[in-house]
């Protein structure tokens, strides 16, 4: 079945991760990456911190979050639990030029994509997780 524009499914993210075309930004609380793992290879920024975040100087934000600052052209996916914190950050980065749309599931000129599934369904496909 095809996915709406602008998403993204495990197979296309795994081979992306593995490839290191994309950047897989989860915007989970850093509890829950503790708890219940996180994406290997996937990088954090929490959703209450990502207009703040991405506003803030390039040298900041890779010293608070730990990975540079993806330019707006950057192959971004956003993922979270189960996929609505990860639409709500993707609105959100459109507010700070990430893309140009009208509707969260209409990317056709992005290259920011959300994951529906996000984590849940990447932990039950058997992607690869960590607790580090």
């Amino acid at each position: 079945m095809a996915q709406p524009t602008g998403t993204i499914n495990f197979e296309e993210i795994r081979a992306g991760l593995e490839n290191k075309s994309l950047i897989y930004m989860d915007v989970r609380n850093q509890s829950e990456l503790q708890s219940d793992g996180k994406v290997v290879g996937s990088v954090n920024v929490p959703l209450p911190e990502i207009m703040e975040a991405f506003a803030s100087s390039d040298a900041d934000f890779k010293n608070k979050y730990g990975f540079d600052k993806p330019d707006k052209s950057a192959p971004l996916v956003v993922g979270c639990f189960a996929g609505k914190r990860a639409a709500a950050a993707g609105e959100q980065l459109s507010l700070l030029g990430f893309y140009n749309i009208k509707f969260i599931y209409n990317f056709k000129t992005s290259p920011l994509r959300v994951y529906p599934g996000s984590f849940g369904d990447w932990k039950s496909s058997g992607g690869p997780i960590s607790k580090d």
